[in-house]
Parts: structure tokens; sequence; C-alpha cells
């Protein structure tokens, strides 16, 4: 038996970034005058922020890459990871990242089956378990509804749909 998730354009899913988007600017707007603690608690609000999927405006920000050198690199490499990055690349090298809340870790592993159904039409479970570092089914099928729920994967088509295929 084997169970794919299959990406699909024939049903909408309700649409957040509306929300998402304000959200983001608002981010965004603090962002430009924020220093010192004011812009690292600022990363770790963004990071936990319901609706907030896109981090790469805030990574370009010359307060933010800043952070790349000295004593608050953790910060920067974790909205780099949130950006551009998945939750296995965070478990092979946690020293080199904040340390993540439940609410990061789940946002990071929704990401990441983000990042995947970009790459791949139809993704195994048994990727998905171990990308994901989830031990059973019932789990890892939890947090792709969750992802769905919260709009994540819905970002990447207005149109996209997850459909999960048992064969």
């Amino acid at each position: 038996m084997t169970q794919d998730i299959l990406m699909s354009s024939d049903e909408p899913v309700a649409h957040t970034s509306d929300t998402s988007s304000k959200q983001l600017q608002q981010f965004c707007l603090l962002a430009k005058t924020a220093h010192g603690s004011a812009i690292l608690e600022l990363i770790k609000q963004v990071l936990e922020a319901p609706g907030v999927y896109v981090f790469g405006e805030l990574l370009v920000m010359p307060n933010i890459e800043a952070l790349k050198e000295g004593d608050n690199v953790k910060y920067y490499n974790t909205l780099n990871l949130f950006a551009y990055g998945t939750y296995k690349q965070y478990r092979q090298k946690p020293e080199d990242y904040l340390e993540l809340t439940a609410a990061m870790q789940k946002k990071l592993q929704h990401l990441t089956i983000v990042s995947l159904a970009i790459q791949n039409k139809s993704i195994p479970y048994e990727m998905l378990l171990e990308e994901l570092e989830i031990d059973n089914v019932r789990h890892l099928e939890d947090v792709i509804i969750e992802a769905i729920y919260a709009g994540e994967l819905e970002e990447l088509n207005r149109n996209n749909i997850i459909h999960l295929m048992i064969y």
C-alpha cells in the first residue's frame, strides 16, 4: 500500500493571502526601524505569527542582513531557514539556529511540506515521514490537515488542493 499526496488545481481553497500580506507589511514596517533586541524580538514574532509564511522581504532589510555577522547570527539563520530551508535541515544542525518553539516547529514542518510539494507532484508518505521526522502516519496526516487548514499549502497557487490518495 502506497500513500501519496497529489497536487491538483481542480478545486479552489479559501484564500488567506490578504491577511498574510497585511501582517507581513506590518512586520516589514517595524523591521525598518528596529535595532538591537527589538529586531531580535521581531524575528521571533514573525516566525510564530499565524498567517505569515513569507520571509524573503525581511531577509533583504539592511538591519536584518547585518545579523549575518556577530553574536546574533542564529536569528538570521533561522529566518533564512524559514524562507528557504526545511525541517530536516534544522534537525541536522540545530546549533546553527534558534531553539524552535512548538509554534515555530509546526510552521517549519508546514513550510517543508510546501517546499516538497513545489518540487514533487507526488510526495510519498515515507518521504514526508522522513523529512518531518514524524514516526506515525496519523500524526503526519494531522500535520498535513493543519497545513491545509492554515492555508499554507494554498499559498502555492490559489487553486491548489491536496488530495490524499491510497493505492
